[in-house]
């Protein structure tokens, strides 16, 4: 909860620094894709869906909160002393609740742009037979804009979602992180004032 209310204060505080910025022109938008979970082994692919929100602050670089909801497919297991016996087990799910920071051409006027991404998010994590975990999670990625008119865009991106995980979350000793990729193709719409 502390996390997600300093992620509030850090948008309200980029707001507030630069009120004008491109003429208070911000776009809202949704999008969906392929969830992909990066070894490991007890999960399949997925899906993915979202909303965002892009404030600019410069002409190059603009702040989106967005929240994002990641489904695994369920994996298969084997146990048993032989390893002969195949059981099937929830991928788990994510929701998180973030900030990224976009840096590249991110106005949305019309024809093709391209940017890149780096975000914060709380990120809560949820698999059966496994306690909740909400994490301090990081975004990464690159992404390509076509602006069908200045108000109207279509988004293709690839992130990289790390949620970290330490040794009492699970009490198995265990540190690392889980890693998922996604793909996903977005529609986003502008307000504000355009170029003509």
């Amino acid at each position: 909860m502390k996390f997600r209310i300093a992620l509030l204060i850090l948008l309200l505080s980029v707001v507030m620094i630069n009120p004008m910025a491109q003429a208070f022109r911000f776009s809202v938008g949704a999008f969906g894709g392929l969830n992909l979970p990066v070894a490991q082994e007890d999960t399949k692919s997925g899906t993915v869906m979202g909303l965002k929100a892009r404030i600019p602050v410069t002409t190059y670089l603009a702040v989106e909160p967005n929240y994002t909801y990641l489904k695994n497919g369920d994996g298969e297991a084997k146990i048993g002393s032989l390893g002969d016996i195949t059981m099937t087990r929830d991928g788990g799910k994510y929701s998180t609740f973030g900030i990224d920071v976009v840096f590249g051409s991110v106005s949305g006027y019309k024809g093709l742009n391209a940017y890149g991404i780096l975000g914060v998010a709380s990120a809560k994590f949820a698999k059966k037979g496994l306690p909740d975990l909400t994490k301090g999670s990081l975004w990464l990625g690159v992404g390509f804009e076509f602006g069908i008119t200045d108000y109207l865009s279509v988004d293709f991106r690839g992130k990289g979602l790390i949620f970290p995980y330490k040794d009492d979350d699970y009490d198995k000793g265990d540190t690392g992180s889980r890693k998922n990729g996604i793909i996903t193709v977005g529609l986003n719409y502008y307000f504000g004032i355009s170029e003509e």
